[in-house]
């Protein structure tokens, strides 16, 4: 079996049921569209039925706080498909990413049979058959301690009633299938998350090629320190939903955001170290490099060093303007500019750029919220100040 024969993540197991069903088609647009559609059709539309039968048809005139609530048009019209199309965004990134371990010679020949078992095991692991039952435990696991432990008074009007767990008839709905929806979801993901961490802590054990004076100064691994940013779609979902139910308050417990930037900060936070973290697996592969490089090319250089001053800086060795034009200047300067890169080389691979485009996406979502507390006027002011 070679790296490239397979792909890392394997098909979730509800499309493939979708797709044995006839329900969506192998063209990924139309499949993604249809996936959405299948999901929005299942978490949002029933619940909007459910309750315009309760206001309208049994006179529950609180179940038409469904209809201004922020957290539910966050979570299952806007979040649900963002990560149902992050699959199409992520997913080939980060099969490109893995198949480039193979195609760049990174992979020594004596180490293709352990990056084929690593690639192999991640397929395994990502979303087969006992994954996605275990998923689901997971995922019923919480939804029963929720129904337990919150009181009936934390819910939304529209979920309460005086039935079982004083539920309505959407609320049920909530509780059993819509919230599974959104929990599902995310929980692939973070499973997903640690096996594409541990397939990169597999590949870090090995006796990997590489390159100390590479330019990028990470020994030609900035392309996973760079791979952070690929998740990007999935924190801003992340930051959709948790600013819908920060929305919430704000709308109708009249909240005020700037009074509680907490909220975006440590969401924003957390969701950037939890992504930028697998790249940092690689620290200690980056140390032994750099230890490596340092003896080996500062060998090199000393002994060019000696060379060179042997040469042009012997007693009575006169240098005028000719001896500029000698290879020997050129060489010793390039090869001191190659030597740099390794003293130059940094610790882990993290680039703050990446870590700063996750914390923008996450906070994107709470764009809207802060605009309604920031007068237009002042807003102007500063945007003309940033480009002034």
């Amino acid at each position: 079996m070679s790296g490239e024969s397979q792909s890392i993540f394997d098909e979730p197991r509800h499309v493939a049921v979708l797709r044995r069903a006839r329900l969506i088609k192998p063209e990924h647009r139309t499949e993604a569209l249809q996936r959405i559609l299948i999901a929005v059709a299942i978490g949002w539309v029933p619940q909007a039925l459910l309750c315009l039968v309760q206001w309208l048809v049994l006179g529950r005139a609180s179940s038409a706080s469904f209809f201004t609530d922020v957290a539910t048009y966050a979570r299952f019209v806007l979040a649900v498909p963002i990560l149902i199309l992050s699959e199409y965004i992520i997913l080939p990134r980060l099969e490109a990413i893995t198949q480039y371990f193979a195609r760049s010679g990174l992979i020594l020949p004596e180490d293709q049979p352990r990056y084929d078992h690593a690639v192999a095991s991640a397929r395994r692991l990502s979303l087969g058959v006992w994954p996605s039952v275990g998923m689901t435990i997971v995922v019923y696991s919480l939804i029963a301690m929720i129904a337990v432990t919150v009181s009936p008074e934390a819910l939304t009007d529209w979920q309460r009633s005086t039935g079982p767990l004083s539920l309505s008839m959407a609320g049920w709905w909530h509780l059993l299938v819509s919230m599974p929806l959104v929990l599902g979801l995310i929980l692939s993901w973070l499973w997903r998350l640690g096996v594409w961490m541990r397939f990169l802590h597999l590949v870090s054990r090995m006796n990997l090629r590489l390159v100390p004076s590479h330019p990028d100064k990470v020994a030609g691994l900035d392309f996973i320190a760079l791979s952070p940013r690929t998740f990007a779609p999935l924190a801003f979902a992340i930051g959709v939903i948790t600013a819908g139910t920060f929305g919430n308050e704000v709308v109708h417990l009249h909240l005020n955001p700037m009074d509680h930037m907490a909220v975006p900060v440590v969401t924003a936070i957390v969701v950037a170290v939890l992504l930028v973290s697998p790249p940092l697996l690689f620290s200690r592969v980056l140390m032994l490099a750099r230890r490596r490089g340092v003896f080996e090319y500062g060998a090199l250089a000393a002994r060019l060093g000696a060379a060179f001053e042997a040469k042009w800086l012997a007693q009575g060795k006169t240098i005028d303007s000719s001896a500029l034009g000698e290879p020997d200047f050129s060489s010793t300067t390039d090869l001191y500019g190659v030597a740099s890169n390794v003293y130059d080389m940094r610790p882990a691979l993290f680039d703050p750029r990446v870590a700063a485009s996750l914390v923008i996406a996450t906070l994107v979502p709470f764009a809207p919220i802060w605009l309604t507390v920031i007068p237009a006027k002042v807003l102007f002011s500063h945007l003309i100040g940033l480009l002034v």
